[in-house]
């Protein structure tokens, strides 16, 4: 697996993102079981009941509308089938940086009535719901990659959404809180869990490949690695204070165009 985690549920590249859905558009109205690795994906409606199943694990009886609002990969295997729990390890901690929830089922232990509502056809299954607990895709678990790929367009959603609805912040810890990133400058105060880079040493490539993480940047020359940041694309970005304010830092706006000239007499 080669999908990096991020300080925060992980917001996939945009152009991967498109790249994704596209697929998942073209994908849309498949057969109701998938095969050969392939992920299946739906529009969801004939498949709203899931968000009221009750499944086991290891901790006890899971109800999938405690997950509300989170993308959920369920994935069902039998207890002995080495491969499918393989994939699945694989990719846990790809699916939970990118905000998704992991439930393990295995299937000795889970009744007929839940597994016919979660599509199961007698094979090792990966389910992806969305946050309302529709099932939006189905793949077998072939390897990590073959399951976070059928999470994928699901996570793209999810990302986006997080990303429009971000309220902003006024303090560091607030921020902080709300999965954003310090960015130490220089500081002898910064809190825990800072990415500490001299200024000198900046670069794009220094910060996380989400363009949606909240940044706040701290030490003398904040203010000008917050304006090379906006540049690069980061959609939140702050200067804090000494005191752990913090204040917003826009893009800059493009100049208005020349206002037209007219020449000549009035045209009748």
């Amino acid at each position: 697996m080669t999908h990096p985690a991020p300080p925060r549920p992980r917001l996939l590249a945009p152009l991967a993102a498109c790249f994704v859905l596209a697929c998942a558009a073209l994908a849309w109205g498949c057969g109701p079981e998938p095969s050969g690795g392939a992920a299946e994906f739906t529009s969801g409606a004939a498949h709203s009941g899931a968000r009221d199943l009750v499944l086991p694990s290891a901790t006890g009886p899971v109800p999938l509308a405690a997950f509300a609002g989170r993308p959920v990969v369920v994935h069902l295997a039998a207890a002995g089938d080495a491969a499918a729990w393989a994939a699945l390890g694989e990719a846990t901690g790809d699916l939970e940086a990118s905000g998704a929830a992991v439930l393990a089922v295995i299937l000795e232990e889970t009744p007929a009535a839940e597994l016919e509502a979660l599509g199961y056809r007698g094979a090792p299954l990966a389910v992806v719901l969305d946050g309302e607990g529709t099932v939006r895709g189905r793949a077998a678990p072939t390897s990590g990659d073959a399951v976070f790929a059928a999470a994928a367009p699901v996570l793209a959603e999810y990302d986006l959404a997080q990303t429009v609805a971000w309220p902003g912040a006024e303090t560091v810890d607030a921020l902080v809180r709300a999965g954003g990133l310090v960015v130490d400058l220089g500081t002898d105060a910064a809190p825990p869990g800072a990415l500490r880079v001299a200024p000198d040493s900046l670069a794009a490539e220094t910060l996380p490949a989400d363009l949606g993480t909240p940044l706040a940047f701290v030490g003398s020359a904040a203010a000008a690695a917050a304006e090379r940041a906006v540049g690069w694309g980061y959609a939140s970005v702050y200067v804090a204070d000494a005191a752990g304010r913090l204040g917003a830092v826009e893009p800059p706006r493009p100049a208005a165009p020349p206002s037209p000239r007219r020449r000549g007499g009035v045209r009748g």
